[in-house]
């Protein structure tokens, strides 16, 4: 009896250490469970949209090359190549000799006209006064009538003249039709220029476009601005209008498709796009179903990515293959199928198993 007294006491001690171990394990289990539960989902099949992706690149609406409209030599250039402007800044200066003398000329031209209409009329009034009281003849009236009409033509004519000298002298000042960037300039202080040459070019970066040339078989499947997205990087911008060329190129038997952007639109990391700058022209062409799941639920290990799949309550992990992303959701080609109940955050139930490991 007395050496079966300490064995009884170890087995009790036992006993009652088991019986205190046994609500913590099934408190750890239950919230494994409600782990699961609260964070699971029963997958269904969803309509996603099909896309077909064009290489575009993104150019300028507005981009355009200033020409002389008046003869000179160049007398200063204020703006350089990548220099930025503002609408109406003053891009370059022609001398102005010329001009300034041939305004000063239509000036005294439309001077000189007004007063010889102003005596024409002066006159035409005396003779049509005379002529009713019968004291001068048709003919000298008709003659003084025909005087003060092409006196009043010829100071239309030098109105015309004074504005038409007036433009000439505001194009001796050279001013950016709208705010941008210097792309080239082709002219040096001390050149002469005359109408039609080249002086600078210009380029907008408020207002750009996405180009690409599509096969026709996607351009017939095109009806409005909604099925575009233009990609940049990973950034999707939806553009404010679309222009589908009415015909195909000879050529390549392709449509050129144009994708206009929102105003100062921006990529993924915040800064301004500029032109000649790859991107995509991604074209929707029609929807399919598809299992997606959030992406948290994908347990990426080296090669492989897993889903934990519940069965019964109780998570398992199942191998699976990915496909494209939609709006934070992942495609799953395979390995998984419509009714199966998976685990919304991998991570959390992977958490939860170590947990009860321990």
């Amino acid at each position: 009896m007395p050496t079966t007294q300490p064995s009884s006491r170890r087995l009790l001690r036992s006993l009652s250490l088991a019986l205190l171990a046994l609500p913590v394990f099934a408190a750890a289990t239950q919230a494994a469970d409600q782990t699961s539960a609260t964070n699971s989902q029963i997958l269904q099949a969803t309509t996603v949209p099909v896309y077909f992706d064009l290489e575009a690149t993104l150019e300028a609406v507005h981009e355009s090359t200033i020409s002389a409209q008046t003869s000179g030599a160049i007398k200063a250039v204020h703006y350089d190549v990548n220099d930025r402007v503002e609408q109406g800044a003053l891009l370059l200066e022609i001398v102005d000799t010329q001009q300034q003398a041939q305004l000063e000329q239509a000036r005294a031209n439309l001077a000189q006209a007004k007063a010889q209409n102003e005596d024409a009329q002066v006159l035409l009034t005396r003779n049509s006064r005379l002529f009713k009281q019968g004291t001068l003849s048709q003919g000298e009236f008709d003659s003084s009538n025909a005087r003060a009409k092409s006196a009043a033509a010829a100071v239309k004519a030098a109105a015309a003249a004074l504005k038409q000298a007036e433009e000439q002298l505001a194009y001796t000042q050279v001013k950016a039709p709208y705010a941008g960037l210097v792309k080239t300039r082709y002219v040096e202080v001390g050149e002469l220029v005359s109408p039609g040459q080249p002086l600078m070019t210009g380029v907008s970066l408020e207002q750009l476009r996405a180009v690409a040339d599509a096969p026709q078989r996607i351009a017939s499947q095109y009806q409005e601005a909604s099925q575009i997205q233009v990609r940049v990087g990973e950034h999707s911008i939806n553009p404010d209008s679309v222009v589908l060329f009415p015909y195909a190129d000879a050529t390549h038997h392709s449509v050129r498709l144009r994708a206009n952007l929102p105003a100062n639109s921006l990529d993924a990391s915040g800064r301004a796009l500029y032109p000649g700058q790859w991107s995509i022209i991604r074209v929707q062409t029609g929807e399919r179903n598809a299992l997606l799941i959030p992406a948290s639920a994908l347990l990426q290990r080296s090669e492989l990515t897993s889903v934990y799949v519940l069965d019964n309550g109780q998570p398992e992990l199942r191998q699976v293959r990915a496909g494209n992303r939609h709006n934070g959701m992942v495609e799953i080609l395979s390995g998984l199928s419509a009714g199966d109940e998976i685990v919304s955050d991998a991570l959390a139930q992977l958490a939860a198993i170590g947990s009860q490991g321990e």
